[in-house]
């Protein structure tokens, strides 16, 4: 068990967490609804109150995405302490802003039974969402991208041992 990654990732969740915590409490605090925000605007502050998912979905199923939540971060967990080969901070730093996203949620979801969301981009038709929101959506972007990318330079790897191991039989 790799102790030195799991606390580096835990540590940075704790931190990125409360900066996203106390960054939408203080949003709440000295900015939302006490400023006239102009809907022409890139971006306003609005509230709203989401009992689902991205883009509303699963809507009124709050204990199927509380227990969903909770098996990503307990996966992630798992995954960081016994992953044998190393990790790189990169990895481990968007795993970190994919998990806080998701705790941030989680913690609404638990507590008020509902997600406070706050930005709407005005530029065009898109759903009200949350800085979680963003933690979560770039994480695993990133993730994904570091994935596949992965593999493809596995598969690259593997591919040139065989082309090597061809020529070198002529």
């Amino acid at each position: 068990m790799n102790f030195k990654r799991l606390f580096f990732y835990i540590g940075n969740v704790i931190i990125i967490t409360a900066i996203i915590f106390f960054g939408k409490f203080w949003i709440f605090q000295n900015v939302l609804g006490k400023y006239l925000i102009d809907p022409s605007a890139p971006i306003s502050l609005v509230y709203v109150r989401n009992n689902g998912a991205a883009f509303n979905l699963f809507a009124g199923q709050n204990e199927f995405l509380i227990i969903f939540s909770v098996i990503i971060i307990i996966y992630f967990v798992i995954y960081i302490s016994t992953y044998k080969l190393y990790l790189s901070d990169e990895f481990l730093m968007l795993m970190a802003f994919f998990s806080s996203g998701i705790i941030g949620n989680l913690y609404e979801r638990v507590v008020l039974q509902y997600v406070e969301d706050y930005i709407k981009i005005n530029l065009f038709d898109f759903p009200v969402f949350n800085l979680n929101d963003v933690l979560i959506t770039c994480g695993a972007l990133f993730l994904a991208i570091i994935v596949i990318n992965d593999r493809y330079s596995e598969y690259r790897d593997i591919r040139d041992a065989a082309e090597d191991d061809l020529y070198r039989d002529l």
